[in-house]
C-alpha cells in the first residue's frame, strides 16, 4: 500500500474514552478542560486521556506539551489538557504529529479555537480527505484481495490440511 510521505509511520497508541467522568464532561470522547487552574499529575492525566505515562512524555520531548515542574514531578494544567485533546483528536483524523504540532502552533493562545479543526486551513483539511480517501481504496482492495484468497483456500482440495500436513506432498 502506498503512503502519503507527509505521514510518519510508527506506532499509533490507542485511546478511547476515559474512565470515571460524566457525559457532561466528555466530548469527543476526551475530557474537557476545566475552568479551574487545577494541576493535573502525569497519572491522572494519563488515566483521563486513557494514554500511558510514556505517551505523555513522548509528546512533552516533541514538544507538544509543556507541564510544569516540581522537583521531578510534572504538573499539567488547562492548556496541556485542550492540548492533549486536540492532539488525539488529530491523531484520529489521521494527522502526523508534526502536522499537529504545526497547528497547535498556529493557534498560538487563541482559547476561542476549542477544537483542532478550528485550527486548521481549508487546504489541510482538503489534503486530509484526499489522503484519507487514497487509504480507503488500498484498504478496500487489500480486503477484497484477502476475501478471495480465503475463498479459494475454503475451495481448495487440500483445504483440511495445514502446512505441516502438506510437506510430505
Amino acid at each position: 500500500m502506498g503512503t502519503n510521505p507527509q505521514h510518519e509511520t510508527g506506532r499509533w497508541l490507542r485511546h478511547g474514552a476515559p474512565r470515571g467522568h460524566d457525559e457532561a464532561e466528555i466530548a469527543d470522547g476526551f475530557p474537557e478542560p476545566e475552568g479551574t487552574s487545577r494541576l493535573y499529575t502525569i497519572r491522572e492525566m494519563a488515566r483521563d486521556f486513557q494514554v500511558s505515562i510514556r505517551t505523555l512524555r513522548f509528546y512533552e520531548d516533541r514538544g507538544l506539551l509543556h507541564p510544569r515542574r516540581e522537583g521531578t514531578s510534572r504538573r499539567y494544567g488547562d492548556r496541556d489538557r485542550l492540548h492533549l485533546k486536540m492532539i488525539l483528536k488529530g491523531k484520529s483524523l489521521g494527522f502526523t504529529l508534526s502536522e499537529i504540532h504545526g497547528i497547535l502552533t498556529g493557534r498560538g493562545d487563541d482559547s476561542s479555537k476549542m477544537d483542532l479543526e478550528m485550527g486548521l486551513l481549508p487546504e489541510q483539511i482538503t489534503t486530509q480527505i484526499d489522503y484519507l480517501e487514497r487509504q480507503r481504496g488500498q484498504i478496500d482492495e487489500a480486503i477484497t484481495t484477502l476475501r478471495k484468497a480465503y475463498r479459494r483456500l475454503l475451495e481448495s482440495p487440500h483445504r483440511d490440511a495445514g502446512p505441516a500436513d502438506r510437506s510430505d506432498q
